[in-house]
């Protein structure tokens, strides 16, 4: 998981949007204009995340959630909650925080 989260964050940061990796009824929710809203948002960290930690896990029927905390360069942190289907795929991403919140 922590792989697939610090991938997937720098690839956001990138505007590189794989629709692959997500459940197709997720994936349908993410318009062009989301994941550019998206994308601005995670940027405004300026470089990507050096590392990151999954700080809770916990199962609810299919899914699995994670709460993952990334730390940049700078020294500031902010966490996500990821949810995975069965397969692998992403059924959901929250932003918890963001720095300076």
């Amino acid at each position: 998981m922590k792989d697939l989260a610090l991938q997937w964050f720098t690839g956001m940061q990138a505007g590189q949007f794989d629709r692959t990796q997500y459940a197709p009824a997720y994936s349908i929710q993410l318009t062009d204009e989301a994941v550019r809203q998206m994308t601005h948002l995670l940027n405004q960290y300026g470089a990507s995340p050096n590392d990151a930690e999954i700080m809770q896990s916990h199962a609810a029927g299919d899914q699995t959630f994670h709460v993952v905390k990334f730390v940049f360069p700078r020294g500031d942190a902010t966490s996500i909650l990821f949810g995975l289907d069965t397969k692998g795929k992403i059924t959901g991403v929250a932003v918890r925080s963001f720095a300076g919140d």
